[in-house]
């Protein structure tokens, strides 16, 4: 049977229902991902696989350049059957999106089952040497039960846990954040801890974006002192049962007492109460960011290798330029 893409009609709400229905829980998948995009200068396109019944489906993220060059990059990858990813995508993609030229990039946000990448390398990809997104994270099972959230951790984080309830004020969500004094907090955060290569920030346009469309499917966890200055906060998008991590930020006195333990473990619960089973922690890179893999390492969470990020081009000569800019860009 010929599996042919095919672009897809439906508004937002069925989309996401969709993709649902296919297993996804990546929240760079649904469509209110997609509208935060958009503010930003990007338009969305989804195509799907056999029309009425879709068995795969995918939302690209596009940007246009001069000459018909048109980049789509979707982050999160396939939702769906994987094997039926072939060569037909990327023709079917350069037609419905007019393009002279054309760049593709996917990141496939879960671990590898039965050898699907040969799958994608059969269908015309190469894994991206320079990938935009981290290919290992880690995963923590949640609970309400801060008994159970701890014993996962190890000693030292323990400890360190136990350090952070010192504090004399606790942990609350924060329902009504001020997107400024965030993006300053990361200022502070990025001045203290200087890690080469990498830019801690959110400006206030990118929150209120994301607070825009995901509403109370955004959580934020946060602990002052007891003057009411920002000691930590951390955040997480809600995709059915998954919490994405999205927001992490701790003053230097923060770190001084611990706080991003106190609130982590708080946003874990409150994540449980909601429905979720797991946090999402975000990339992990133990080399170039040595500190944050500690952290999320000693809570007992469990490392995962991702399929990770795959590109094509339309003309193929065009795939390895186009990959080396954006790398270049990523390091600057």
């Amino acid at each position: 049977m010929t599996h042919e893409w095919t672009d897809w009609r439906g508004n937002d709400s069925q989309w996401d229902e969709l993709i649902a229905g296919l297993g996804q829980q990546n929240v760079y998948q649904t469509a209110r991902w997609a509208k935060h995009k958009t503010a930003s200068g990007w338009s969305v396109s989804r195509i799907v696989i056999n029309g009425s019944q879709p068995q795969a489906a995918i939302q690209f993220l596009i940007r246009r350049f001069p000459l018909g060059l048109v980049m789509a990059w979707a982050p999160g990858g396939f939702s769906g059957d994987i094997s039926l990813i072939n060569t037909d995508l990327k023709s079917t993609l350069k037609r419905l999106l007019q393009a002279r030229f054309l760049y593709i990039r996917f990141g496939m946000m879960r671990e590898e089952l039965d050898n699907e990448t040969s799958w994608i390398t059969r269908a015309g990809f190469k894994q991206s040497a320079h990938a935009i997104g981290a290919r290992q994270s880690m995963l923590l099972p949640l609970s309400e039960k801060e008994d159970e959230l701890i014993f996962r951790a190890s000693s030292n984080w323990k400890r360190n846990y136990k350090r952070s309830l010192r504090l004399q004020t606790i942990p609350y969500v924060w329902h009504s954040p001020d997107s400024t004094e965030l993006a300053q907090a990361y200022e502070k955060m990025d001045a203290y801890k200087k890690i080469k290569g990498v830019k801690l920030e959110i400006s206030p346009q990118t929150f209120d974006s994301v607070r825009s469309n995901f509403g109370n499917d955004l959580v934020l966890i946060r602990i002052d002192d007891e003057n009411g200055d920002l000691l930590s906060v951390r955040g997480a998008l809600i995709q059915a049962q998954t919490a994405w991590d999205f927001i992490a930020v701790t003053s230097p006195e923060g770190r001084k007492n611990y706080a991003s333990h106190r609130v982590l473990i708080s946003l874990a619960q409150e994540c449980a109460r909601r429905g979720c089973t797991v946090l999402e922690m975000g990339g992990i890179d133990p080399e170039k960011n040595k500190g944050v893999f500690d952290f999320k390492n000693g809570t007992g969470a469990r490392a995962i290798t991702y399929i990770g990020e795959w590109e094509a081009s339309h003309p193929s000569w065009l795939r390895p330029i186009i990959s080396r800019v954006i790398s270049a860009k990523g390091n600057n």
